[in-house]
């Protein structure tokens, strides 16, 4: 069609060795070089994992070389848009700790997309549709009593995220839990002929961190709420919306509790075709108003019904 305001490119490709999906999409104006583009993997798996430790970091004497006493750990987790890392060190001492992590990432449903422009109005709006979602699940405790230990974690479900370093620690104990639930992921382009107007990237998303920790050292905790603000940027990144940073250096007990969710609700449905338009002047978008009036919408005296087959 020539007359088609968009050029639209789509991609779905399956990797059958590890159960991968991943799609592609780009939206750029025909008068115009500006391009919108949207890359997206996910997996189709499910993971659980346990660990208990127990011990006393002590010298080992290997061939009468005596070996200095360490621990170190760390695990890094990333599926679609859920992530999680781990690092511990430590020196002499006495050391327990135990862990319990699942993860289950469900990618297969398909992905779509809407192209809508109402009658006399010269912008367009895309949506995709993706329903991939994926749940971590993971809970730690540690004891430690000893010369020196370092710990560091960190979270996040988009870009969203919270964490915590914990160093140079003589005695520490520390509690965590962690529910990271990624559900679905809308995203809209609205544009002309002539240009991309905006892009919104919207993820469902809920993020719950839980932390209680005695620490004798540096403890740094974070956390922040990212998002987009509205701008007339098509390309624009996303910025933090609420976040703080804090540093503790002593002996301190510390609690900390952070949810952070968003909800955006529309997903594909059954199409329900009615003899007026099926979206209200309340949501459109406001580039669309300025092109078309609440009479356009909600006056249904131009309708025919369709002949008989």
């Amino acid at each position: 069609m020539r007359n088609l305001a968009i050029c639209i490119g789509l991609l779905l490709a399956l990797v059958a060795s590890a159960q991968a999906v991943s799609w592609s999409a780009y939206v750029s104006p025909n008068n115009s070089t500006d391009t919108w583009s949207i890359y997206r993997e996910g997996l189709n798996m499910s993971f659980d994992y346990s660990q208990a430790v127990d011990g006393i970091i002590s010298p080992v004497d290997y061939h009468g070389r005596m070996l200095s006493p360490y621990h170190s750990g760390y695990s890094e987790l990333q599926v679609s848009d859920v992530r999680m890392r781990e690092r511990t060190a430590a020196l002499e001492g006495m050391l327990s700790s135990e862990e319990i992590l699942s993860l289950e990432s469900k990618s297969w449903k398909p992905v779509y997309m809407n192209l809508s422009k109402p009658g006399g109005s010269p912008v367009w709006t895309v949506k995709f549709m993706e329903n991939w979602q994926s749940v971590l699940k993971a809970n730690k405790t540690l004891e430690y009593s000893g010369r020196n230990i370092n710990d560091r974690e960190f979270v996040g479900n988009n870009y969203d995220y919270a964490g915590a370093t914990l160093l140079y620690n003589k005695e520490l104990s520390k509690e965590q839990g962690v529910y990271l639930n990624l559900t679905r992921m809308n995203a809209t382009v609205v544009l002309t002929d002539e240009e991309l107007l905006y892009a919104d990237f919207m993820p469902t998303r809920e993020m719950e961190y839980q932390l209680s920790a005695h620490t004798t050292g540096i403890a740094d905790l974070k956390y922040g709420n990212s998002g987009f603000r509205e701008t007339s940027d098509y390309d624009a990144r996303p910025s933090l919306l609420e976040g703080s940073e804090e540093r503790y250096v002593g002996t301190y007990d510390i609690m900390r509790r952070i949810r952070m969710a968003s909800n955006f609700t529309e997903i594909k449905e059954l199409d329900d075709w009615m003899p007026c338009c099926s979206a209200g002047w309340a949501n459109m978008n406001p580039m669309e108003r300025k092109y078309w009036g609440a009479q356009g919408i909600f006056d249904c005296s131009c309708y025919k019904p369709p002949l008989p087959i």
